[in-house]
């Protein structure tokens, strides 16, 4: 199914998350961590549920806007895909999810899984664009931040204007397709394949061009963040931790670094460490910050595996199905 390149990959993915559960489960007692979980109030699972919802809602529609240059579609018609591939995410490395969303809704609408997943990159750069613009917002609010936070907020803000920059080129400048014909050792035939893919990975970063669709969608992707920490801010309230909503956009911010880190499938361990390190910032022990990564993490697992196996199970589409297309 895999590789030699791909089995290492995974291994050492597999290797990292191993590593950050050794680091976050140092010196925690685990018996008073399942203690708090056990006595929490799980009546805050009733907002979650609302604001999870939402915040898939918001990601449906924010994918709608992306594919309007390759397609137009209603918001429920991409929510299945959006959950098999966050499904996926969960069970394949190396983020394969986002490959297995391209190829669902590619298939299904009868559309190119090229401009589906250019769609798809765009979309992880308005995540990136969407976060920073709230962590600047909360960080007003914010007495005092890790050291590193700044440097690392510069650097996002950097890294994904050049992103921008680069999209923008690629759909303006499009003379660097003579560029892939030129490709020495390939035959004609392949290289007008790749040619061919990259004008159609290249429509999908089209909507850019339409100032209104970008700034709805950065907007959107603001919405989105905003629901995602009231996702954490509801979560701790189930074990006592009441901290202000800036404090839990910056614990969010945090977690997101961690699942930048390429580990084992689901980001196990990174998720739960980075988690625990912004939280315990704002004077939470050890303990009860790992208690709510946790239930955070496992809340947020039950509901996408829950709709994603419902709609991989309703579209008829099998594991081997998937496992099939990733060698192509």
């Amino acid at each position: 199914m895999y590789s030699t390149f791909m089995k290492k990959r995974i291994l050492a993915g597999i290797l990292i998350s191993i590593f950050f559960i050794f680091l976050i489960l140092k010196n925690v007692d685990i018996k008073s961590m399942f203690n708090i979980i056990a006595e929490g109030q799980y009546l805050w699972l009733l907002p979650y549920l609302c604001s999870v919802v939402v915040a898939f809602t918001f990601r449906s529609i924010r994918w709608k806007l992306l594919f309007l240059p390759v397609k137009k579609f209603k918001s429920l018609e991409l929510f299945p895909c959006l959950m098999m591939g966050f499904a996926a995410n969960l069970v394949f490395p190396m983020r394969i999810g986002e490959f297995v969303r391209a190829y669902i809704v590619g298939k299904k609408h009868n559309i190119s899984k090229s401009a589906s997943f250019a769609t798809i990159v765009l979309e992880r750069i308005m995540d990136g664009v969407g976060i920073l613009v709230l962590l600047s917002a909360a960080l007003v609010f914010l007495p005092k931040v890790p050291p590193w936070t700044k440097r690392l907020f510069v650097s996002g803000i950097v890294f994904f204007i050049v992103a921008l920059i680069i999209a923008g080129i690629m759909i303006v400048k499009k003379s660097y397709m003579d560029l892939l014909k030129k490709i020495p050792f390939l035959k004609d035939g392949l290289k007008e394949k790749i040619v061919q893919k990259a004008k159609k990975f290249t429509t999908g970063f089209e909507v850019i061009k339409d100032v209104n669709s970008f700034f709805m969608i950065i907007l959107i992707s603001v919405c989105i963040w905003i629901c995602e920490s009231m996702n954490m801010y509801f979560i701790v309230r189930i074990i006592g931790v009441h901290l202000p909503f800036s404090v839990m956009i910056f614990v969010l911010f945090a977690t997101v670094i961690g699942l930048t880190i390429p580990a084992a499938p689901g980001s196990v361990g990174t998720f739960e460490f980075f988690f625990v390190e912004g939280i315990r910032f704002f004077g939470v022990s050890r303990v009860k910050g790992l208690a709510g990564a946790l239930l955070v993490h496992s809340m947020g697992i039950i509901f996408i595996m829950s709709l994603g196996i419902y709609y991989y199970i309703k579209e008829g589409i099998s594991y081997k199905e998937l496992t099939e297309e990733q060698k192509e």
